[in-house]
């Protein structure tokens, strides 16, 4: 399935004719405009949409981030994406999931920005920051434990400018490569659909362990105090599961949800 309803940087033809991947966006609908890409893909999936199906619009009214925040999503500039994805993977290992999609992110972020040399973040558990600014979010959701998960990335790429309350804590890629011209977002959406796919299936067939260790290197935070969960301490790495592991001052705790925050 491929539908065409955006702008020349965003075309279903040109997004093709650059994919690298095996699934992902294979199949394919692009959107000019959207409520949410997750639940576009969640009524996709609903109906049978292709492991590895996408969904990506130039601009959402009521895009979704963590903990029901709201994602700023206008025209022209970024990359608002939902992939169906059905990876083999128990139920206690779905939290490593989002973790994995992270940490493709961070390197398709990398290998966009290589002529920079920035280095990506991801800062548990779904955020991926350049230069210690959030440039990109992470949402996995399924309708039922039974059903394929949907994959939802929102990630910066041309914006100069963002509202003041975000100014100082957000960033894109072209922001994080001064004087540079605009990113092609089809080119920049293979890019990303060929990272993630590699991490998700190297989830799969390495397992949690491998991916989590590597993790640990690119992990935001890293010896900082705090908060997460009303629990405070130092971030020292993550788990297997998943997992955020923090050195309180009455040992190492781990912890599956939160949101981190500096006391």
């Amino acid at each position: 399935m491929t539908v065409n309803a955006s702008g020349p940087d965003l075309s279903a033809e040109r997004i093709q004719a650059e994919l690298r991947t095996a699934r992902y966006g294979r199949s394919l609908r692009v959107v000019a405009l959207t409520d949410s890409t997750n639940d576009d893909a969640l009524r996709d999936a609903a109906a049978g949409a292709a492991d590895g199906h996408v969904v990506v619009a130039d601009a959402q009214r009521s895009g979704r981030g963590s903990h029901g925040r709201n994602w700023a999503s206008p025209a022209g500039t970024d990359l608002y994406v939902s992939i169906v994805a059905q990876p083999r993977l128990s139920p206690a290992q779905l939290p490593t999931l989002t973790l994995a999609v992270g940490l493709g992110v961070a390197d398709a972020a990398e290998q966009l920005l290589a002529d920079a040399a920035v280095k990506a973040q991801v800062k548990w558990p779904n955020d991926v920051w350049l230069n210690g600014k959030k440039c990109a979010g992470i949402l996995v959701e399924a309708r039922s434990s039974l059903a394929p998960v949907v994959i939802g990335v929102g990630l910066n790429v041309n914006r100069l400018q963002f509202p003041p309350e975000l100014a100082s804590a957000a960033c894109s890629l072209r922001l994080a490569r001064p004087g540079s011209a605009p990113f092609d977002r089809a080119a920049t959406l293979a890019q990303l659909l060929l990272a993630i796919e590699r991490s998700v299936d190297r989830l799969v067939a390495e397992g949690p362990e491998v991916l989590m260790l590597e993790l640990s290197s690119r992990l935001a935070l890293r010896g900082v105090r705090v908060r997460c969960a009303e629990r405070e301490g130092s971030v020292v790495g993550i788990a297997p599961s998943g997992a955020l592991r923090l050195l309180t001052d009455h040992g190492l705790i781990e912890l599956l949800a939160g949101r981190i925050e500096l006391p």
